[in-house]
């Protein structure tokens, strides 16, 4: 590699391990001209930029830097200067001598820069020679020992090679990278005829030593060709490379990872073999160089499931997992940094997510699961997505291909991190406290003291008090707790809880622990600790358990819980409730089934490459065969156990149903019953709380059966089969025109889809709207629906600005039309239906202020609460997290009418019968004592009848409305607590 002139002075034996790899002078210009003024006197002085490497702040105070080497204290930092984690640190040589401007100036003939600890140890150095305008110097990559000449510089920012001064652009094959039935030759060129280009096939990086291509190459087998440019007194160009699959054929989405062969397999050097420089641990029997942190650079290309190309980056990879390193086959972690390119994966590596962005991913080997079916951490991810609260981690079967040879199935899943919690939950990543449990506890992001915190009072409180027991649940997301427990428990893992256990919560006031599924691979009978016949349960509840799997440590919190009855009879019957439905014999069966025929016809090459793999059984059917065996009892061996551990005479069968589906939904502890006319299986004398959903548009009428309650939500306590069944109805419209129910004005720059806007159709009629018309208030560019146009009876239809970006990232979004003519202001716009005889149907003017939803970083929708409520009205809408639900019913609508059971509120519920005569219903619910006034008003703001005025405690309340008195005409009813005031409308007809 050509390299300009300058001598660079590598401090190896002096530098003491407390400064080593930390702080490096990665970038500097003598000769700043034009290029970026200094904050403080405005000046183009020249520039030093200090990188730290470290993932924590260090502050310079009473270091110094210098261009004397003989004078190392010649500019001593007197106050704070810090050089923020992982980022970079600008240094103004400019003689002003104060804070970050120093009492010296570089010089563009050339000098010294040393740059010293506060104990006078050298840190970095280099010494330069002639400099020109407005060109930088600095490493390649960040930190690295490489250095380049940049125009343009990057002051601040991660140096690119792109930006490399007088460098030679990329070669170009005459064919992308791909999959190809037959041999062929392929051509490589280069703008420039005076360019050489060498190019190598077995994975190195082209020199002058390399292969000089002449004529075309013969591709008659899968292949990598990794091609540069030369040229004399120019940069080399960067390094191109395409994979080339010939006749190969097969069903999952491809990896190749093109990367110098000493990356892996080097005794020195290699992240993948025993070697020679090595360390202990994650049970190997010696020094192994798989066990470093070592990270190596890797050209990454993916081909999806069709065999197009996704992406071809450039990357680093590291060996990753635990004691499935000593394996032959092993797990990788992908690493997308400025130092390799753009600093992120732009792609969306999973369809069914809306994460279009990652700074890491995973191809892992199947861990412990390698040695059976491959298949055990896919099913826990897709268990954990049906009905669990818990994160769902996603999960696609590929393969791997390393320099052209096969590399076998990996499983590419997300790599949790706080990159990970940001994407799911939208947490800010810098403030995280992240838990990794493996035989120990220790904070893998933040620190332990909130998790110590939160031990130390399980450990020293009584948790069967109410009040300790309250305090837990305000520190600790308990249907997220107690859906992880009973996923391991029902999965029978048998390397937990004392291992593999990850946890979060958000450094925030309202912060609580959330548990992350994490290393599941001796679920479903993986090991003889995770037969279909192991009480899990006991053994997550030992107080005297082994080092490993289940110390007594590990046991406490769960042991601890279980003496609060509230927090005992949640667990008993939640449990019971995912046993009746997300560990369904069938569905267990058929997820299962799924996955192995995902990778069936794989499985035969796979073993051929890893002859160890699938090995631990007769083979790989009888294998996946104890899975399935384990589906069919596991429910029957769990009941069982739950019933012994807690002292209970057994179960019960409930019959749940709905007189029509399309109309409601039924919840148990808010686990949906999906089926109709269900068996649901619960303990007996323990509380099952149910839960009625009405869709929009109909309303809950009284259950059936067990309990005649007219309340959604019931707590039924028996020992008897019996029966439930849920009454739904339609609603008397209020609104039965087409209304405007969600808008996406603000689009994020992580998904920008472009704006927006969503009709609902509260009808039960299919509406043709051809011709009408949505407008921002300026008629002449309104949007003009063509011929043709419907929205379905109860269904939705979207408008947007730019139906292709739109569509490749909504993705499988129904009824969509576009492109608006106009865009929506981010503070305050109108939106405006008109039907084909310019009739105005509907109208919303929102604003980014006062009563409705604030969007200010740009994301999420504002959603209509429910489609009856008074669009009007900011109170009514709220923000739809992450990007809003187009064509679909709002997930506000969910939350709004889905509350909590138990949970009261302060709510002004819609009244019923509404149209009315000449009585109506009006229900509200307070959280607090407190004094309470309901009134109702005419059209023009009088009072008309005072309901109620005085104290009430908490809790549900109804009143009766006699208006036999009152005409016929538009109505308000207004409640005003303490703390609460909202108003709806309602109409008398008579």
């Amino acid at each position: 590699m050509k390299k300009f002139y300058f001598f660079i002075v590598l401090v190896l034996i002096s530098l003491s391990d407390s400064y080593s790899q930390r702080l490096y002078i990665n970038e500097f210009m003598a000769d700043n001209i034009s290029v970026i003024p200094d904050p403080h006197y405005l000046a183009y002085s020249d520039w030093i930029e200090i990188y730290n490497s470290e993932n924590y702040t260090i502050n310079l105070k009473n270091y110094s830097i210098t261009d004397d080497l003989s004078n190392p204290q010649k500019y001593v930092f007197t106050s704070d200067v810090y050089a923020p984690a992982g980022r970079y640190l600008i240094i103004w040589t400019d003689d002003m001598n104060n804070g970050i401007h120093t009492n010296f100036k570089l010089s563009a003939s050339g000098e010294s820069i040393g740059l010293y600890s506060p104990t006078g140890q050298l840190i970095d150095t280099l010494s330069f020679g002639q400099q020109g305008e407005n060109i930088s110097q600095g490493r390649y990559p960040n930190g690295g020992i490489d250095w380049f000449k940049f125009l343009p510089s990057s002051p601040g920012l991660a140096n690119n090679n792109n930006n490399f001064y007088n460098k030679l652009s990329e070669p170009v094959f005459s064919l992308q990278g791909g999959f190809y039935q037959t041999p062929f030759t392929l051509s490589i060129s280069h703008a420039d005829s005076a360019a050489q280009i060498y190019y190598t096939i077995d994975g190195t990086t082209p020199t002058t030593n390399s292969i000089l291509y002449q004529s075309p190459i013969q591709i008659d087998s899968t292949t990598t060709v990794t091609a540069r440019a030369f040229k004399s007194g120019y940069n080399l160009s960067n390094t191109i490379v395409s994979t080339y699959f010939i006749d190969f054929n097969t069903d999952l989405p491809v990896f190749s990872i093109v990367t110098d062969p000493a990356n892996f397999f080097s005794d020195t050097t290699g992240i993948y073999v025993v070697g020679t420089r090595g360390i202990t641990g994650n049970c190997a029997t010696g020094p192994r160089n798989w066990n470093q942190e070592w990270e190596r650079p890797v050209n990454l290309e993916f081909f999806e499931k069709d065999k197009t190309l996704a992406f071809n980056v450039k990357a680093g990879v590291k060996i990753y997992g635990g004691c499935s390193r000593i394996y032959d086959m092993k797990s990788l972690a992908l690493y997308f940094r400025d130092q390799y390119g753009e600093g992120r994966l732009n792609y969306r590596l999973f369809p069914e997510s809306q994460v279009l962005s990652y700074n890491n991913f995973v191809l892992r080997s199947g861990g412990q699961d390698w040695w059976r079916t491959m298949l055990r951490q896919g099913l826990m991810v897709n268990l954990s997505a049906k009905n669990m609260k818990i994160a769902n981690l996603h999960y696609k079967p590929s393969l791997v291909f390393i320099n052209g040879r096969y590399w076998g199935i990996h499983d590419l899943i997300e790599k949790i991190n706080p990159e990970f919690l940001n994407s799911h939950y939208g947490v800010n990543p810098d403030s995280i406290d992240l838990i990794s449990i493996s035989k120990n506890v220790a904070p893998t992001y933040g620190d332990g003291v909130a998790y110590n915190s939160m031990i130390a009072f399980l450990t020293n409180n009584d948790i069967s008090n109410s009040a300790n027991y309250n305090y837990i649940k305000s520190i600790v997301d308990i249907d997220d707790y107690i859906d992880y427990q009973i996923l391991q428990l029902y999965g029978a893992n048998g390397d937990w809880p004392g291992s593999n256990m990850k946890l979060w919560r958000e450094r925030s006031p309202n912060g609580k622990w959330r548990w992350l599924l994490y290393d599941v691979d001796f679920v479903f009978g993986g090991n003889d600790r995770g037969w279909y016949n192991v009480n899990s349960l006991a053994a997550a509840l030992a107080t005297d358990g082994p080092d490993w799997p289940n110390p007594p440590w590990s046991t406490l919190m769960l042991r601890k819980l279980l003496t609060n009855t509230e927090f005992k009879n949640e667990f008993v019957q939640r449990f019971a409730a995912h046993m009746n439905t997300t560990f369904d014999s069938t569905f267990v069966l058929n997820v299962i089934d799924s996955l192995k025929n995902n990778i069936a016809n794989e499985i035969p090459r796979h073993k051929s490459r890893w002859v160890k793999s699938i090995t631990l059984g007769p083979d790989w059917e009888t294998n996946i065969e104890v899975m399935r065996y384990f589906a069919r009892v596991r429910r029957t061996y769990m009941r069982s156990f739950i019933n012994t551990q807690f002292n209970i005479n057994g179960s019960y069968s409930l019959n749940i149903s709905r007189n029509n589906p399309d109309w409601g939904k039924v919840y148990t502890h808010n686990i949906e019953v999906e089926k109709n006319n269900s068996l649901n299986i619960f303990f007996m004398n323990i509380p099952v709380k149910v839960k009625a959903f009405a869709m929009p548009g109909y309303r809950f009428v009284r259950w059936e059966g067990i309990s005649q309650s007219t309340s959604p939500d019931i707590t039924i306590i028996t020992n008897n089969n019996n029966t439930l069944k849920a009454v739904f109805e339609p609603i008397t419209l209020t609104v039965t025109k087409p209304v405007i129910n969600e808008i996406n004005y603000n689009t994020s720059s992580d998904f920008d889809c472009g704006e927006w806007i969503e009709l609902y159709n509260p009808s039960q009629t299919k509406l043709d709207i051809s011709g009408w018309k949505l407008s921002d208030g300026n008629i002449d560019s309104a949007f003009v629906f063509p011929d043709s146009s419907f929205i379905t009876a109860n269904g939705y239809l979207v408008v947007c600005k730019d139906s292709s970006r739109f569509n490749s990232l909504h993705l499988n979004v129904k009824n969509v039309y576009g492109n608006l003519n106009y865009g929506l202001n981010n503070v305050s716009d109108i939106v405006m239906l008109f039907d084909n005889s310019g009739t105005l149907i509907d109208s919303v003017k929102y604003l980014n202020v006062t009563d409705w939803p604030i969007i200010s970083k740009g994301g999420p929708s504002i959603a209509l609460l429910n489609p009856q409520y008074d669009n009007t009205q900011g109170l009514n809408w709220k923000a739809s997290y992450p990007y809003g639900t187009p064509s679909r019913m709002n997930d506000v609508y969910s939350k709004n009418e889905d509350k909590e059971i138990s949970q009261l509120e302060f709510h002004l519920y819609d009244n019923y019968p509404n149209p009315f005569n000449p009585s109506t219903t009006i229900r509200y619910s307070i959280p607090n004592d407190g004094n309470v006034s309901l009134v109702i008003y005419d059209a023009l703001g009088r009072e008309v009848m005072k309901l109620f005025e005085g104290e009430k405690s908490k809790g549900e309340y109804s009143v009766d409305f006699d208006a036999s008195n009152l005409g016929t005409g538009v109505y308000f009813y207004r409640l005003v607590t303490n703390d609460f005031v909202q108003t709806k409308k309602m109409m008398l007809l008579k």
